[in-house]
């Protein structure tokens, strides 16, 4: 839903400011939209699992949505509760892939007003997601539903889920995974889908259309300010609708350009995971791989060693004895163990090879295509592992018949992944993927990120530095930090966490004169403890705050009642 809203209401420019009542955290609740008896209202018996202590599916539903929003609310400050309505319903899928979930803004924004200190829009004429718009007003900038009546506005986020995940015909097998604690296993980590949708919502996403280019009544959003073509060099908001769609599939050169994301990245993404055969000559070079969701993290300068074939019994648990299906028969210990893939799991294999000693796996592909991940969760791997295609592990195969191979499993330092001109890469497949190209990452960024458009199986939990680049990114289009909550940023808020009480207290007495914000972000009970810090005596702080209340006076902020009120009660602190 769009939503325009023009609103004429002025910043007050006096010395003071009427301050709000301070909330402690940003609240983000979770809106139950499902009928009796699914979804969320599920009563299928469940046992707890990964702390969550729910008893049925859909209370554990419920703990896993609202662990992500608490996530989100301890991360965003916001002067409103963020409100996102929530259902579990079928989605597409087959039994091969499937829809996890989707979400996002129900309401967009342009030209609105603010309260206080609260700074208004990034920029004229430009749209903002609900949720953003809401924290720059300092205010909802339209609390209803926008349907003509003046309905109460039920939800800012929409999100709708995958209740058939597992079942037979969609993504067969592979459930959802409720726990709490990042163990999902083989099964998708239900928090984590979580983190990435209500990021989307939050602001992830830029809102002109990637297939032909055109903006929302040709205006720019505080997204696609930053989105960067480094082949033409232009940003989106200076493109022609055309130059967009172009933009959209020019692969590996789009770029988010971003002050906070900028100073991010090379904190967060790093090199590109390789394997280095460095001797013989005549196979050395660097080799393409796909990264584990379990194990051991790629580093830099890597593991190094001699590549040895892991060999094993030929049986039931899988029928070649280079699968590493059954533990493995010759010795790979202090060395790179070569393995098959095939019949049984990942974390099969590479659990085998680091129980006889391997310092580090490779997985050769058994059918032909690219280089591909590795899925599956075991805590107990603490080696590294990679994968490789069918040709490369033929080449190292061939090889090692004729003689000893060496080689490193790592990070390739000079290639930082996921980058392009050091700025970090939005996903822009060749070939326009709606709801995905652009208001991702790309899938090229190691350590894989939050907002890919593929949930990884080895993410944080985390949203920000030194893990991930989400949060920074939400700072760019216009979210800070604002622990007070009274519309200032903390790095520019001379009182970032201020008393904000509704009244002035002094010595424990409760004046009943309404507390305010001075334009620095400092409010009337800071100055008052502030000039009590500095007094060198009782009658330095009465004269202090007599000099301050004069002021307000002078301001017209407080009256001379309210003046000895004050007075009178900072008389008496002791």
């Amino acid at each position: 839903m769009i939503r325009s809203a023009s609103l004429k209401i002025a910043l007050i420019a006096a010395a003071v400011l009427v301050a709000p009542n301070a909330r402690a955290a940003t609240s983000v609740v979770i809106i139950n939209g499902n009928a009796a008896g699914v979804g969320f209202n599920d009563t299928t018996p469940v046992a707890p699992v990964g702390g969550n202590a729910g008893t049925t599916l859909g209370q554990q539903r419920l703990i896993a949505f609202q662990e992500a929003a608490n996530r989100w609310g301890a991360t965003l400050d916001s002067p409103e509760p963020i409100r996102i309505f929530a259902t579990f319903e079928p989605l597409a899928c087959t039994a091969t892939q499937a829809v996890l979930g989707s979400a996002g803004a129900r309401f967009i924004y342009s030209d609105f007003g603010s309260i206080g200190l609260y700074p208004g829009p990034v920029a004229a004429a430009t749209w903002h997601g609900g949720p953003l718009a809401t924290k720059r007003a300092g205010f909802d900038p339209d609390p209803t539903e926008g349907d003509g009546t003046s309905t109460p506005k039920v939800a800012d986020i929409r999100a709708r889920f995958n209740s058939e995940l597992g079942k037979p015909g969609c993504l067969t097998g592979i459930f959802w995974y409720l726990g709490l604690d990042g163990r999902h296993g083989n099964d998708n980590d239900l928090v984590a889908v979580l983190l990435h949708e209500f990021g989307h919502g939050m602001g992830f996403q830029q809102f002109a259309s990637v297939t032909t280019g055109q903006r929302i009544e040709e205006m720019n959003d505080v997204y696609n300010l930053h989105i960067l073509d480094n082949t033409t060099g232009k940003y989106w908001f200076q493109m022609t609708d055309a130059e967009r769609k172009a933009s959209a599939i020019n692969n590996g050169h789009v770029v988010f350009d971003g002050a906070n994301v900028n100073a991010a990245v090379p904190g967060v993404l790093v090199g590109t995971p390789a394997l280095f055969i460095t001797s013989p000559p005549a196979i050395a070079g660097t080799y393409a791989v796909g990264t584990a969701s379990f194990g051991g993290r790629l580093t830099i300068p890597g593991i190094s060693g001699v590549v040895v074939r892991a060999l094993d019994d030929a049986n039931a648990a899988g029928p070649s004895t280079g699968d590493a299906c059954s533990p493995i028969l010759n010795d790979v210990a202090g060395k790179i163990a070569l393995v098959d893939r095939g019949t049984c799991g990942f974390v099969v294999k590479v659990k085998n090879a680091q129980n006889a000693g391997a310092t580090a796996v490779i997985v050769a592909d058994n059918a032909a295509g690219p280089v591909a991940g590795m899925g599956g969760g075991d805590a107990t791997i603490t080696i590294a592992s990679v994968r490789i295609t069918l040709a490369d592990g033929n080449t190292i195969k061939a090889q090692l018949a004729a003689g000893p191979v060496t080689a490193t499993v790592g990070l390739n330092g000079a290639v930082t992944a996921g980058i392009d001109n050091h700025k970090a890469l939005l996903y822009t497949p060749a070939a326009v993927s709606p709801g995905s190209t652009i208001s991702h990452w790309d899938v090229s960024a190691y350590p894989n990120q939050l907002m890919e458009p593929f949930i990884n199986g080895d993410l944080t939990h985390s949203v920000r530095p030194p893990e991930d680049l989400t949060l920074p990114l939400l700072y760019d289009i216009g979210w800070f930090p604002d622990a007070d909550l009274d519309g200032a940023a903390d790095a520019d808020d001379a009182c970032p966490t201020s008393n904000r009480a509704g009244s002035i207290v002094v010595g424990g007495i409760n004046t009943g004169v309404p507390n305010a914000t001075f334009t620095n972000g400092c409010t009337i009970n800071d100055t008052v403890a502030q000039i009590f810090a500095g007094a060198k005596n009782h009658g330095g702080f009465v004269s202090g705050v007599a000099h301050l209340l004069d002021s307000l006076v002078a301001q017209g902020t407080i009256t001379d009642a309210e003046k000895d009120r004050i007075q009178s009660a900072a008389a008496h602190t002791k």
